[in-house]
């Protein structure tokens, strides 16, 4: 990597091609041979490419946004195609034959039987 470094005694600024292991060994100012101070500097833009870097994340993330729109559109037409789902009228699981059966049923086993009513006024409605 290229280094910058600017000497305190000169101001000379200069630049060192080093390895990252070597980044803090003190270079010396090619002008006055002082130690030079490491300039912290945005460095040189690039791009890094295979399937382990931030282009391929950007790829799938497309991807998975067609992927996920094409789903989106699946579910819409199960939904409108799909019959209304209906409740059955039971308790625990024990199928009865309307809901003003259930609700007896539930209240002998000494459940709340207050979710019952709405449905048992339905039922009658019909």
């Amino acid at each position: 990597m290229t280094y910058e470094y600017e000497c305190p005694e000169c101001g000379q600024e200069f630049e060192v091609v080093l390895r990252m292991s070597d980044s803090d060994t003190p270079q010396k100012c090619p002008k006055c041979s002082t130690v030079g101070v490491k300039i912290l500097s945005g460095g040189a833009g690039f791009i890094l490419k295979g399937d382990c870097w931030p282009s391929k994340n950007e790829r799938v993330r497309g991807q998975m946004k067609k992927k996920n729109q094409r789903l989106d559109a699946k579910q819409a037409v199960v939904k409108r195609e799909a019959p209304g789902v209906t409740l059955a009228p039971n308790v625990d699981g024990e199928r009865t034959a309307n809901w003003a059966d259930a609700q007896k049923l539930a209240k002998s086993k000494g459940k709340d039987t207050k979710s019952f009513e709405p449905k048992i006024r339905e039922e009658r409605a019909r």
